[in-house]
């Protein structure tokens, strides 16, 4: 894993406010739970955290996501999201407000939403195996050169994603062990990412 992993690279506005409501939010907190028991999404030895899970606001373009450093909390809480209000892809900028700043990779995940209109959960893990197990398999990843954190990766996760189906498993090949999944609601991108788990395991 990168060494900056964890670190907003991003600039953003963070206004301070309660924790943004979403009739989604317990599922979120209980498949972020299930994440994290899987290591998936967690926190390193150094204290550097890995992973968030988001879901866009219905009719928007915004969404809620786990704010930056929540990676070692669990059980996670309402208090642990913050709102992506907007996002500026090329002045790699977003605006937040929330008890927390927005996640480090809130830009690959509003870049998903706005490749497509379908997509209403992102979810963004690292696993070495599930990495490997993809690579191996050929699976849709981004260029290597697109590197986190970057506009590069943020339009690389957008424009492979408009070319996948409405459940998708991604590589981020420039991300070390970094994947995204996306679905239309959050069981459906909690299953890929657990199919792709088990096989992983089995290997």
């Amino acid at each position: 894993m990168h060494r900056d992993e964890g670190y907003i690279k991003f600039s953003y506005a963070h206004e301070a406010a309660p924790a943004p409501a979403h009739p989604w939010l317990h599922d979120l907190m209980r498949i972020r739970d299930d994440l994290h028991e899987w290591e998936l999404i967690g926190v390193l030895p150094d204290g550097i955290g890995y992973g968030n899970i988001s879901a866009r606001i219905a009719g928007t373009g915004r969404f809620i996501i786990t704010g930056s450093g929540t990676g070692l909390e669990f059980p996670i809480g309402n208090h642990h999201f913050c709102e992506v209000v907007s996002f500026d892809i090329d002045k790699n900028s977003v605006v937040c407000r929330g008890p927390l700043p927005a996640s480090s990779e809130s830009m690959s995940h509003g870049a998903v939403y706005a490749a497509r209109t379908d997509t209403r959960v992102v979810i963004h893990i690292h696993d070495r195996l599930m990495f490997r197990l993809l690579m191996r398999e050929g699976a849709p990843q981004t260029p290597a050169e697109a590197s986190f954190g970057t506009p590069e990766m943020a339009r690389a996760v957008g424009r492979l994603a408009a070319t996948l189906p409405p459940v998708a498993v991604m590589v981020m090949a420039g991300h070390e062990d970094g994947l995204i999944a996306y679905g239309p609601d959050p069981q459906s991108a909690r299953d890929a990412l657990w199919d792709v788990y088990a096989r992983s395991r089995r290997d």
